[in-house]
């Protein structure tokens, strides 16, 4: 597998190029809650929706603004291969065709979150898929890495979603979903699996109130 990098450069680097990249195709990046408070003592995993190729700079750009948590991102490793730039900026790979590679990335990610100071990010999808598809596909591989994880750990979902209207740029409206510690051995998968799917209808719902920050001018 390929392990995860921080290179300052490449960091500073991609934070310039994502903030240009972002602000040139959307008109504004908005939340329509706030991220709630972590335990700084739990492993921390974020479980973004995936339904588009924009999905890893919204979650980037997104926990940049909202955890001083070092990132670390899972990426298919044929993807990461193609875009080793990202494993200078955090990103890891498994490969799900070879259960070997995927027992040796399910550790790696345990270890990684055993240190309160880093976070992940992981998609439960695992591929991206039509926003709109009810319920979501949501895999179970985030037990096999929780049951290894000493910490308690929190899971914490966030959505996001591409929103149209008058202006000629789409809006990116962001959502963190309800926030619950679990401990290794819990059967926590189905209650996961309602929070993240209340978390996509709570977005869908969503009218903009003029209350909303916008993180493009934080």
């Amino acid at each position: 597998m390929i392990q995860a990098e921080h290179k300052k450069w490449a960091r500073l680097l991609y934070d310039f190029y994502i903030t240009r990249l972002l602000k040139r195709n959307f008109n504004r990046f908005l939340l329509t809650n706030e991220f709630p408070s972590v335990d700084s003592n739990s492993a921390l995993i974020i479980t973004p929706n995936h339904f588009s190729w924009w999905d890893g700079f919204f979650i980037a750009y997104y926990s940049n603004k909202m955890t001083s948590r070092k990132i670390h991102l899972l990426m298919l490793e044929e993807q990461l291969r193609r875009y080793w730039f990202f494993s200078k900026i955090g990103a890891y790979s498994i490969n799900i065709n070879n259960p070997k590679s995927t027992i040796e990335s399910i550790n790696y990610t345990a270890n990684v979150l055993n240190d309160k100071n880093n976070f992940v990010v992981y998609y439960p999808q695992g591929k991206i898929e039509d926003y709109n598809k009810r319920p979501p596909s949501i895999k179970e591989g985030i037990i096999r890495v929780v049951d290894r994880i000493k910490l308690p750990t929190v899971i914490l979902p966030v959505v996001f979603k591409i929103s149209y209207s008058t202006n000629k740029l789409p809006d990116i409206l962001v959502r963190a979903g309800k926030i619950f510690t679990i401990n290794p051995g819990d059967n926590f998968f189905s209650r996961y699996k309602e929070n993240f799917s209340e978390t996509l209808s709570e977005l869908d719902q969503y009218s903009l109130t003029g209350n909303e920050r916008d993180l493009f001018i934080r």
